[in-house]
């Protein structure tokens, strides 16, 4: 398995804050990789180490199996596109904005129109391509930026909080980009479930570190007796947990039933259906069980449960499915 990044023993500092302590952290080649945690988690932070516009305090970082020194910084940012939360455009034009990013990349000038058609054709803003940035809606600037990146034909792209300033279709649009996308992306977002349906892989991030968890179903409690306590419900854990404060459940691993199974499965919570959404070709099912939980399940596990807002369903889960930390 090939990786872009490969990071050892790393941390970053700002000031005499450490802000990541990644002591193993490895990005799959050519795969969708999503970066999830809540604000000041270090999300942004990593982005800009992986962008190389920051250098780590200690540890190293490989970039596609050469290890980075100060010197080839610029060539490897070269083969970078990354849209920052608030991206920015000069002013012009749309096609302005990507000759310019043509021309700085060094790309023959026989190539621009050509390249520049298929990047807005790619996002499906092929009519903003003479409006003046001026005038863009804040999704439109996201998209004609990513649009700018898109023309230097980067081998990595690094998207941070890309849904943001983005309506509902334009959402729908930049999510079927990224799954179909061929080159390594790597992209940061506060929606969980969003990132488990996009991505290939998933790294967590909690107060700068990674957590083996995709922190959805996330609760807190304390452990008594291989027993963790939410204060509302009781979730039984695997005998070898001893002690932790959090406990996660992927939602891939919640079976929903009408009627409380007969099984090995020792978790089992009564609950109402409050919500049932799309999620990326999957389903999103929110249960109230004394705990909100939330399921992603296929369309045709909806069908054959017949299930409806309002209804009442089980919620059940292996010990061996809860991550605990």
């Amino acid at each position: 398995m090939k990786h872009a990044y490969q990071l050892d023993n790393l941390r970053f500092y700002y000031g005499k804050k450490m802000a990541l302590a990644l002591p193993d952290l490895k990005v799959t080649a050519g795969k969708v990789t999503a970066l999830i945690g809540s604000n000041g988690c270090g999300k942004s932070t990593l982005l800009n180490l992986l962008a190389f516009l920051e250098s780590p305090n200690t540890g190293k970082i490989a970039f596609f199996g050469d290890q980075v020194r100060p010197e080839k910084l610029f060539s490897y940012r070269k083969r970078i596109g990354y849209l920052p939360q608030k991206p920015y455009l000069l002013r012009g034009t749309v096609m302005d904005n990507l000759k310019l990013a043509l021309k700085l990349h060094g790309t023959s000038r026989a190539l621009w129109q050509k390249s520049m058609n298929e990047a807005l054709e790619r996002l499906d803003i092929s009519h903003l391509g003479a409006q003046q940035t001026s005038h863009l809606s804040g999704g439109e600037l996201q998209k004609s930026a990513l649009a700018r990146i898109l023309v230097t034909e980067p081998e990595v792209l690094l998207l941070d909080e890309p849904f943001g300033h983005l309506d509902q279709a334009s959402c729908e649009q930049l999510e079927k980009f990224i799954k179909g996308s061929q080159q390594t992306l790597v992209f940061s977002t506060h929606d969980r479930l969003q990132g488990l349906a996009l991505a290939d892989d998933m790294i967590s991030l909690v107060a700068g570190a990674r957590i083996k968890s995709p922190l959805i179903n996330l609760y807190h409690g304390c452990c008594i007796n291989h027993i963790f306590h939410t204060g509302k419900i009781n979730i039984l854990l695997t005998s070898d947990i001893q002690n932790c404060r959090h406990v996660s459940i992927d939602p891939h691993e919640i079976v929903l039933s009408r009627q409380a199974l007969v099984s090995s499965i020792r978790n089992q919570f009564q609950g109402r259906v409050v919500t049932i959404s799309e999620e990326s070709g999957k389903v999103r099912i929110a249960v109230s069980a004394g705990e909100l939980f939330q399921a992603l399940i296929t369309y045709e596990a909806l069908h054959e449960l017949a299930i409806n807002l309002g209804d009442t369903v089980w919620v059940n889960f292996k010990s061996n499915s809860v991550t605990a930390f």
